[in-house]
């Protein structure tokens, strides 16, 4: 990436970033499209075809490895985990708010860091971004559990956004762990189409399983044009702001602009969007917002297949 790009690459990640979440929230929580298996499957097959026609047409600046049996036992982890996130994260946006969501999405990027500094027991940027870290996991867990203790089904956990929260953030965890030991013939862009055809090949059948298929049919806005926008555009913003996050990640500020583009969401979110948090909530989410972006995100510039994705797109995002 030259230095005359970078702004624009990184407004450009900002735009999508900030678009998709809004995009998501507005079909899950204000058209309360509570059907996730219905929801993820239409954005992963959406993405998965758009995908295959960037890829068809040369449009990316690689070409697709085929997926053998190696390789697909190798991905397996990362399929079933990236199938099972993006199903517990629509289930957490759905019913927390967008606040409170970046919120929790910023300590899995604390909690990688920790790790990663934790065989040496020291930060190699000094002890700032460790405080940071340890800032921004500590007023998490507080707004949790400040939030629960002010409802009514405190006690009920399994049933509540958090538990999908949790779910979400853990398959993400384990996500990016395996794809340090993954089959490295596959770049990100062969990870993320394989990904989606799997997605969509899963929860196909799990929406009949679970009858979402059954109950979609009696959902009272489904012939509404910003639905179907909304669905659309769902698909294709995630797409590329995955191809966007694949080229702008490597470089040494991505941590501030990805911290800040959560920072910049959430206000304008709180603008947008009903939020019945507390103003505790509030406080502490806004202490946790700011503290993440002084957490350095863990580096990737030795990954296996990166110089291959670093300029994903040869024109635009």
């Amino acid at each position: 990436m030259t230095p005359t790009k970078q702004p624009i690459d990184f407004l450009i990640y900002l735009i999508l970033f900030g678009s998709t979440i809004f995009v998501n929230k507005y079909v899950l929580s204000v058209l309360n499209f509570t059907y996730p298996t219905i929801y993820q499957g239409w954005q992963t097959l959406v993405g998965g075809i758009l995908l295959r026609v960037l890829l068809s047409n040369k449009c990316l600046s690689v070409s697709a490895t085929d997926l053998d049996k190696p390789g697909f036992i190798s991905l397996l982890p990362s399929f079933l985990f990236f199938a099972a996130g993006i199903v517990a994260s629509s289930k957490a946006l759905g019913n927390l708010s967008v606040p409170v969501f970046l919120c929790l999405q910023n300590t899995l990027g604390a909690m990688l860091y920790l790790m990663e500094i934790a065989p040496s027991f020291r930060g190699g940027s000094g002890p700032f971004p460790l405080l940071a870290s340890l800032i921004t996991i500590g007023t998490a867990v507080a707004a949790v559990l400040a939030d629960i203790d002010m409802t009514v089904d405190a006690l009920k956990f399994s049933d509540s956004p958090y538990f999908w929260m949790l779910v979400y953030l853990a398959c993400v965890a384990v996500q990016t762990l395996h794809s340090k030991i993954a089959d490295a013939r596959y770049t990100d862009v062969d990870r993320l189409y394989f990904s989606y055809v799997f997605s969509v090949v899963v929860l196909a059948p799990a929406s009949l399983y679970l009858e979402e298929a059954f109950e979609v049919l009696h959902f009272p806005h489904a012939m509404r044009y910003d639905f179907y926008a909304g669905c659309l555009l769902s698909g294709v913003l995630g797409l590329f702001l995955n191809l966007s996050y694949m080229k702008v990640r490597r470089h040494n500020y991505f941590s501030i602009v990805d911290a800040s583009g959560r920072l910049l969401t959430s206000l304008l979110a709180l603008a947008t969007f009903a939020d019945v948090t507390t103003v505790t909530v509030k406080i502490l989410v806004c202490i946790n917002l700011v503290s993440a972006v002084f957490v350095p995100l863990p580096t990737l510039k030795d990954a296996e297949g990166m110089d291959e994705v670093n300029e994903p797109l040869k024109e635009g995002v």
